[in-house]
């Protein structure tokens, strides 16, 4: 597993700075040697941040009050408030069991980690808005456990890949899907000119850091799949009678014979039998390369595979990727696209 070492995006350093704010405010209301009021805390933890982080922005009191919030509602959950009073014209506050602090959840700090880290895996689908459910969801767990040092190591890695080309459409597709509206969108395929869609969009689908809508198609009367790097400009939507997935898109079904993504019309499932190498086996029988594998480890150690699948692209390059390790059984017309390919590869031709 490769050490997954990246800089603080954004939102990281803004969770980080806002796990600092509430444990430094509940510093000061847990503090019995001093009477703190709102403003002299908000002044203090001004200061405490340039020299924390280097940033002299101030805290907005929008801000400063909804961490306020979150910290009496962390009380009142667990039967205690703040205690206020009054001494001449200012107003003092303090936590009612000084002994309390928001660290202490239900959950342990074991439990709150594991937590963390499944968010901050999900922070890697690109394409979803960062900037509301998901970083509200991590600020409340990190705000739970102790604020953690730059310095510490990362104990889990996941691999990192680069931003897919068309994510920032996700966001509003997901909407139009969940409102159920109708899109015009501007679409290019490769080496073709730009063409306007009609699309009832059903399905947003992330295969090979590529990003698919699947929708009916006014012009094909079908389902289509689209690619969203070939967007040329941010779908439109417009007024129009909404056509139902029903009887034409399910995604728990669509997917089941088919490697990736594409899927063709009248296409059929074939049984697909493949040779894997022995040296090869162990990977196949630890990583499955579909739901409908099955298996017999041979008495030279090889592997034959049966699947139930549809020819599409998606599959004959997941062949091609094994190389010399791996030889196709059946059917003949799998047999011979490989073939050919292999001989192209030979000759240099395309």
């Amino acid at each position: 597993m490769f050490a997954y070492n990246y800089d603080l995006s954004l939102m990281e350093i803004n969770t980080r700075i806002k796990t600092f704010r509430l444990h430094f405010i509940e510093g000061c209301l847990r503090n019995d040697k001093q009477n703190f009021t709102k403003e002299r805390i908000l002044q203090s933890l001004n200061k405490a941040i340039i020299q924390e982080f280097k940033n002299d922005k101030q805290i907005a009191e929008r801000t400063f009050n909804e961490d306020w919030k979150y910290i009496k509602v962390c009380l009142e959950d667990n039967g205690l408030y703040l205690k206020k009073w009054k001494k001449g014209k200012q107003v003092y506050y303090r936590y009612s069991d000084i002994e309390f602090s928001i660290n202490d959840a239900l959950l342990s700090r074991k439990e709150v980690g594991r937590l963390v880290d499944a968010v901050n895996l999900l922070q890697q689908i690109k394409g979803i808005d960062h900037n509301n459910e998901l970083t509200d969801i991590l600020q409340k767990l990190d705000a739970q456990i102790k604020y953690h040092s730059a310095k510490e190591s990362d104990a889990i890695g996941f691999q990192q890949t680069q931003t897919a080309i068309g994510y920032h459409f996700v966001d509003d597709l997901y909407e139009a899907i969940i409102e159920k509206n109708v899109l015009e969108i501007s679409y290019q395929p490769f080496n073709q000119p730009v063409e306007t869609k009609t699309i009832h969009p059903y399905h947003l689908r992330q295969y090979n850091n590529r990003w698919f809508l699947f929708g009916y198609d006014e012009s094909r009367n079908a389902v289509s799949t689209l690619a969203l790097d070939r967007f040329v400009k941010k779908p439109k939507a417009i007024n129009k009678f909404y056509h139902s997935s029903e009887g034409l898109f399910d995604a728990t079904t669509y997917f089941t014979n088919i490697i990736g993504v594409t899927k063709f019309d009248n296409c059929t499932v074939e049984e697909i039998k493949l040779l894997f190498a022995s040296k090869r086996a162990p990977y196949i029988l630890t990583k499955p390369i579909h739901e409908t594998q099955q298996h017999t480890v041979l008495e030279d150690g090889s592997l034959q595979v049966t699947l139930e699948l549809s020819i599409n692209n998606e599959l004959k390059q997941m062949v091609l990727s094994f190389g010399a390790d791996v030889k196709v059984i059946l059917p003949e017309s799998l047999k011979e696209f490989i073939r050919e390919q292999v001989k192209g590869m030979i000759e240099g031709k395309s």
